[in-house]
């Protein structure tokens, strides 16, 4: 279960719990099909395309989802500034923070490098999305 994580209360992070697991599902099952497209060392230009524009799809609704955390940045440091005073500890903190949210935006970009190299693989050329 993926879940944000907050130690101030008086700054509400949003609770994306539910659409974060979502997210995850999904990348799951696009990564599913990444892989079955991988061990049949076979992708055309419409699966490629079609697989791209999915996994795109989620990465940017996670993309969206943690828009919001960057929203309270400012008032999330300023509390933590007043609390701990170390600008160290709040880089930290920071991370934890979109922990959540990074771990599925790198699955998508992963998943979108190996699509890609899949493509070139089996194809011997750029998939047509790509710009010189």
């Amino acid at each position: 279960m993926i879940k944000p994580q907050n130690e101030f209360k008086s700054t509400q992070l949003p609770n994306h719990t539910v659409e974060l697991n979502k997210a995850d599902s999904i990348i799951l099952t696009l990564r599913d099909k990444v892989e079955f497209l991988q061990n049949c060392m076979s992708i055309s230009d419409v699966q490629h395309l079609q697989t791209y524009e999915e996994i795109f799809r989620i990465l940017d609704y996670v993309g969206t989802l943690s828009q919001s955390i960057f929203d309270i940045q400012d008032e999330l440091e300023n509390e933590f500034m007043k609390k701990y005073k170390n600008s160290h500890l709040w880089t930290d903190h920071y991370e934890i923070i979109h922990k959540p949210y990074n771990v599925l935006k790198n699955r998508c970009y992963k998943m979108l490098d190996e699509l890609d190299e899949l493509y070139i693989e089996c194809n011997g050329k750029h998939p047509s999305n790509w710009k010189p």
